[in-house]
């Protein structure tokens, strides 16, 4: 191991206690917001679901009054709401994500960051500065230990988020650089997550980025009390990316902040699972030529390694749903829409969604595998019944920092997130004030009014 990889995780603690807001540039400031507001809107629809349901009633009986539930009846401890927000802003599946950390970081260290920005009333520009930080120590573990982790079983989302979470919550609190590495330490000996929910669609995928967010407040609220953790989290011989991983690379944390890595994640425009976006966005572009699902004889979706997990075409749930490059495009072939209602997976039952499901398949090649994590890239190659062959390939889905979603569809997709929770007044009210994040003065009563 050389000295630079030796001191990874000082390294990340000092970057991560001296950032300021006026490190940021405008674009990063810009990126930071538009995570925020759509974590945001993204735990109201958590709200709606079983699974969110569940977690705030279970959070309401332990009681608290330091931070704001969203949806919930009231108040709870720090680490709860962290909790609770995170699991909700997971709930749908419709939160950001990061291509080469295949990883959610907002579901993750934006509830952390939050409800520590509550409890000790910090300013939006500390909100903006401790999510900047989160993200860079989660994204950039993430990614020195792809995909080698994913293939050991594990999610990032709940690994890594442990670290993301723990970094911005220790930026909230002002630690310094021993304190912060105190506590990547204790956050990072919390981390776990495994990918067995795949098996049978279990809540435990919406509980990942919670539990991290849970993580990440606990490890930093122990660090400021002098409560020390293992400053070798990352590298050390029984660390992080030794523990998680057959093949790491530690160099993903040479030029911290250079970019930043916020700016490099995504936005959704649909509500499943980022694997699945390039299969659908092809798959409309050539119901866009007039093919329907009468005309399939055969679907072949080629892939990237990762995304060929996702090839299941037994749906029996919101989940199974949401992870199967088969039903993706099946529905949206089909219907023309991937909505949040065409992820009900009784749309599977439909003859014309069935017939494409049955005959599509999903096969990674040597060609996507090359171009992934750099580009996310997909080729759908659909045969007809009368002979054709058509192909679309697409290397980044909308969203991507390469295709952003505009400000005018980033407000659309909150107001859909929301329909349900807020009055119509309230949609556009709330939008505004989380979109002016970094000229609050006081998390504590932009939180008031969630």
């Amino acid at each position: 191991m050389t000295t630079e990889e030796s001191a990874v995780t000082a390294r990340l603690a000092a970057f991560c206690a001296t950032l300021g807001y006026d490190d940021l540039d405008e674009a990063t400031v810009e990126a930071t917001t538009t995570a925020f507001v759509d974590t945001l809107g993204a735990a109201y629809a958590g709200t709606t679901t079983d699974a969110g349901a569940r977690m705030l009633g279970y959070v309401e009986t332990l009681g608290g009054d330091e931070a704001t539930v969203i949806g919930g009846d009231g108040p709870a401890l720090a680490h709860l709401a962290a909790l609770a927000n995170g699991t909700t802003a997971h709930a749908l599946d419709v939160d950001d994500g990061h291509r080469g950390a295949s990883a959610h970081p907002g579901s993750a260290v934006i509830p952390a960051a939050l409800a520590l920005g509550e409890k000790h009333d910090a300013s939006g520009e500390t909100l903006v500065t401790a999510i900047v930080a989160g993200y860079e120590a989660m994204v950039r573990t993430a990614v020195a230990v792809q995909t080698s982790h994913r293939e050991r079983g594990f999610h990032a989302t709940a690994t890594t988020g442990c670290l993301g979470a723990g970094a911005a919550a220790s930026r909230v609190l002002g630690l310094d650089e021993t304190e912060t590495a105190h506590a990547l330490g204790l956050a990072g000996t919390q981390a776990g997550g495994l990918f067995e929910f795949m098996t049978k669609g279990s809540m435990a995928k919406r509980f990942h980025p919670g539990r991290a967010a849970m993580a990440g407040v606990i490890a930093a609220e122990l660090a400021a009390t002098g409560f020390d953790g293992p400053d070798t989290i990352i590298e050390g011989d029984d660390g992080f990316a030794t523990a998680f991983s057959d093949e790491y690379d530690l160099s993903t944390f040479d030029g911290l902040g250079d970019p930043f890595a916020v700016t490099e994640s995504y936005v959704k425009p649909y509500p499943c699972c980022r694997h699945i976006h390039g299969p659908i966005q092809a798959i409309l572009a050539i119901r866009a030529d007039g093919i329907t699902p009468a005309d399939v004889d055969r679907v072949e979706v080629q892939t990237y390694r990762s995304a060929s997990y996702h090839d299941s075409a037994e749906i029996d749930n919101l989940l199974d749903a949401q992870m199967s490059i088969p039903y993706g495009v099946a529905v949206a072939l089909a219907t023309g829409e991937a909505s949040l209602e065409r992820f009900d997976p009784g749309h599977a039952d439909r003859d014309d969604v069935a017939r494409v499901l049955a005959r599509t398949t999903v096969v990674a090649t040597d060609e996507m595998e090359a171009l992934y994590p750099e580009t996310r890239p997909v080729r759908v190659v659909v045969e007809t019944t009368d002979g054709r062959r058509i192909e679309r390939e697409v290397a980044y889905p909308k969203g991507a920092a390469e295709a952003p979603l505009s400000n005018d569809e980033l407000a659309a997709k909150f107001r859909d997130l929301t329909q349900e929770t807020l009055s119509a007044a309230d949609q556009d009210a709330c939008f505004e004030r989380l979109y002016a994040l970094p000229a609050c003065d006081s998390v504590r009563t932009l939180a008031a009014g969630l």
